[in-house]
């Protein structure tokens, strides 16, 4: 498995691993008919935007590849977004394709963004979830500790968000080694 930063060319594969994450990792808690709508080329869209500027956002996209090259999950991140918390950094998304979980891909993505952080010099990270989302377990596991809940909107039904921060992100980046 190879972790690299993300071009511009990946938006599709990257679009592609988006859409089908979601309609795996959220088919119990969105609904279904909302999955089904999602669009390739619109996140593809989406995708080219974000990483044709990456360079004026400072934020960062990385993409982990299989033995064939193919891309079977990314991460985001950058500064986190609304300045309420005393987290510098954040990790926007991670997504990974469901065959690919549990193999320790995400923990290389969450390395990798979070390196990209410190370099930053954004020494501490927050990360959103759903809370009726498995991958909470994952970011307890990575030593992330609760710091709000919310209640929002997803297609149209309420869920809860669980915040999760880590205060030195150089404990992070020798949990995820």
């Amino acid at each position: 498995m190879i972790v690299r930063e993300a071009k511009i060319a990946d938006a599709p594969a990257i679009a592609q691993v988006n859409v089908d994450t979601w309609r795996t990792a959220y088919r119990n808690i969105v609904p279904a008919d909302y999955l089904a709508k999602l669009s390739y080329e619109k996140r593809e869209n989406n995708w080219q935007e974000i990483l044709s500027n990456v360079k004026n956002t400072g934020d960062y996209v990385c993409v982990a590849e299989n033995d064939s090259g193919q891309i079977v999950g990314f991460a985001a991140g950058g500064c986190e977004r609304t300045g309420k918390y005393v987290y510098r950094g954040e990790l926007f998304a991670i997504y990974i394709l469901e065959e690919y979980q549990r193999q320790g891909i995400g923990r290389q993505l969450v390395r990798s963004v979070a390196k990209k952080l410190a370099e930053l010099s954004l020494n501490s990270m927050l990360a959103w979830v759903l809370g009726d989302n498995s991958a909470c377990r994952f970011y307890e596991f990575l030593g992330g500790k609760k710091v709000e809940e919310q209640q929002t909107s997803r297609a149209g039904v309420l869920v809860k968000e669980i915040a999760y921060g880590w205060t030195d992100i150089a404990v992070l980046i020798d949990k995820t080694a």
